[in-house]
């Protein structure tokens, strides 16, 4: 119900498209000041072309200094407490996992989990499930100039990525319930002590900079690792394949025809189903920059009805991917090395659950064009 009434305020009234574009693009402007930081140690010609490295792996470190300097001031502290108020008397959820779902739209995958960085390595299981899910079901402020230059309405985007929220918490939630008592349910019920607490704002700022590297290096490992780890699979496929008389078989052609009942139960029509499930599958394998990418490009050539592209456009509007899987067992890793078991057991878990989300989501859109 809760994503029915999201999706008839942004995409019926120019009211609600309004507000969560501003939200949206003030988040995207917000994280982007860590760029003029990145072109001092580079330059602006490689910032402007977008490198990971540079730029994501730039704005993490940033965002992390930030979020520590909130905690000292006490701003987070206050956030939480008045989102662990609400999310728990409307959807029964703690409150950590309230700051995590509600701002997973509009800073990202990995700043998302910094937000309520005291508390993970104290969260439930259903808590991890659930901070990991809601990052991968949406995408981040950031990105959106990005899918917006290859012609990718701003509004399917953004009501994407809200209406992806309480779908997140449903399907983590049934995927793994609370069995635990969170200590951020209702009410932020633990004051985390530091061992060497800062000795004011700027100090904080500077301690958070420097965790942030960590938090980096943690990234750049593990997705670099995984992506290879599926180009070595993609190659043994190749290689199988030929023997077969299966030319490029590869995880994005299988996973292609995996998802075609699951495209058709979205409501595309039936002659689109196969286009629309390769691009799904190209998003789960590769990213959703890539897909994107391939979607623009087939609307030049043979373009999709309004109604798959809008089908389409939704489904592929989330961090979903196997890339993706690195950079959160990284953040989680680094910010509770205690539970760093439990995350990577988690992990591929919550990028499904986080990919149903994203269908959900385009199911109900489809129902409104």
């Amino acid at each position: 119900m809760l994503q029915q009434i999201i999706a008839i305020f942004v995409l019926k009234t120019s009211a609600g498209f309004s507000i969560f574009s501003w939200i949206a693009y003030l988040a995207k402007d917000f994280l982007e000041q860590a760029y003029k930081g990145s072109a001092f140690f580079f330059s602006d010609e490689i910032v402007s072309m977008h490198y990971f490295f540079v730029n994501t792996l730039g704005v993490i470190i940033f965002f992390i200094a930030f979020v520590q300097m909130m905690y000292y001031l006490g701003v987070m502290q206050w956030l939480i407490k008045k989102f662990a108020w609400f999310f728990f008397k409307t959807m029964n959820v703690s409150g950590a996992e309230a700051v995590v779902a509600a701002a997973s739209p509009w800073i990202g995958l990995g700043e998302s989990a910094c937000l309520v960085r005291p508390y993970v390595d104290l969260m439930t299981e259903s808590e991890i499930h659930l901070t990991m899910t809601s990052g991968f079901s949406t995408i981040a402020g950031s990105v959106l100039t990005a899918y917006i230059s290859l012609g990718v309405p701003p509004q399917n985007l953004v009501t994407a990525s809200v209406m992806s929220i309480p779908a997140s918490i449903a399907i983590s939630k049934i995927r793994y319930p609370e069995t635990d008592e969170p200590v951020t349910r209702g009410n932020v019920v633990v004051a985390r002590q530091e061992k060497n607490p800062p000795a004011n704002a700027l100090h904080a700022f500077s301690q958070g900079a420097v965790f942030g590297v960590v938090v980096a290096g943690q990234i750049l490992a593990n997705v670099l690792t995984i992506i290879g780890l599926v180009a070595a699979i993609d190659g043994l496929l190749i290689w199988i394949g030929k023997g077969f008389g299966i030319h490029e078989l590869t995880l994005a052609l299988i996973f292609g025809y995996v998802l075609y009942p699951v495209t058709f139960l979205m409501g595309v029509p039936r002659h689109e189903i196969l286009p629309v499930s390769r691009l799904m599958a190209t998003k789960l394998i590769a990213n959703e920059f890539v897909a994107y990418l391939a979607l623009s490009k087939n609307q030049a050539t043979s373009p999709l009805s309004p109604r798959a592209y809008t089908i389409a456009s939704y489904a592929l509007c989330g961090f979903a991917n196997i890339g993706s899987v690195g950079i959160t067992i990284g953040v989680l890793s680094a910010l509770a090395p205690g539970k760093a078991k439990q995350i990577v057991r988690l992990a591929p878990s919550a990028m499904i659950c986080g990919f149903l989300s994203t269908m959900q989501a385009a199911a109900i859109a489809g129902m409104l064009v």
